[in-house]
């Protein structure tokens, strides 16, 4: 069987490599991008099922990244994440065609959560 796709797409370091490393050891396969230009790249050439986009890219705002990947294949799932808890930017990815938001710091239950969630048909 083969393993479930995911795109992580921030500029922060740190977050790329926490994530990976707990997602890789539930069991899902896992490809990172720091920009939202090498994002819309992986995108067109790979098959994610599930998308994981930081709100506050260096080189475009994550709606706007999602808004993209979404005319590119809108069969993929995505979950905002934000590091800001004032609340707008959970109103934002749900207005966005989303399928969610994580907020950061996120322990790795509220991760692997969040995932399976956004993963679960509806």
């Amino acid at each position: 069987m083969e393993k479930i796709k995911i795109l992580l797409v921030d500029d922060e370091e740190n977050i790329l490599t926490i994530f990976r490393l707990i997602l890789e050891r539930s069991g899902y396969a896992v490809d990172i991008a720091s920009t939202a230009e090498e994002a819309l790249a992986k995108v067109r050439s790979n098959t994610y099922q599930l998308c994981l986009l930081d709100l506050n890219l260096p080189d475009m705002h994550g709606s706007e990244l999602a808004r993209q990947i979404h005319q590119i294949d809108p069969g993929i799932k995505k979950l905002m994440v934000t590091g800001d808890s004032s609340g707008i930017h959970a109103e934002i990815a749900l207005n966005i065609n989303t399928d969610g938001f994580i907020l950061k710091p996120v322990n790795k239950v509220a991760l692997i959560n969040a995932v399976e969630m956004a993963l679960t048909p509806k």
